[in-house]
């Protein structure tokens, strides 16, 4: 429960910080987004953030986001991505700045960008968070 109250407090933040891209005309000229979200808007759902795929600049897939790291101050610092791996064997996590991440929007739908590729991702070093710090009674 806590753990939810955390992520519906996070929208109340999550407009400081964040850049909302225009038009995004990507090579294959497709949306990936594929049902409507917040992610247009000036204020985000947490809904719209956690889980959402993450794609590179050219459209493709590089991840999707596993959690998200906030402050003692209520501000999300960071996104914990995950990447590679198989249905979720073998994947990494690595920890990007939040406010790294922007919106491509085309045609009413939104998606998550990140300006790095999926080999950048890969490179990086490995998330090692605070998972089980907080009690989710």
């Amino acid at each position: 429960m806590l753990k939810n109250l955390g992520l519906s407090a996070c929208v109340l933040v999550l407009g400081s910080g964040l850049a909302l891209a225009g038009s995004h005309e990507g090579q294959s000229g497709r949306s990936v987004a594929t049902a409507p979200s917040s992610l247009a808007t000036s204020s985000w759902l947490a809904s719209d953030v956690y889980k959402a795929a993450i794609y590179d600049t050219a459209e493709k897939k590089i991840g999707d986001v596993n959690d998200l790291v906030i402050d003692n101050a209520g501000i999300v610092k960071s996104a914990v991505i995950g990447v590679g791996g198989f249905l979720g064997a073998g994947e990494k996590e690595v920890a990007v700045p939040f406010s790294d991440l922007k919106v491509a929007s085309k045609d009413g739908k939104s998606w998550l960008v990140l300006d790095r590729t999926k080999q950048d991702l890969e490179k990086m070093p490995s998330y090692k968070g605070m998972k089980g710090k907080i009690r989710n009674d």
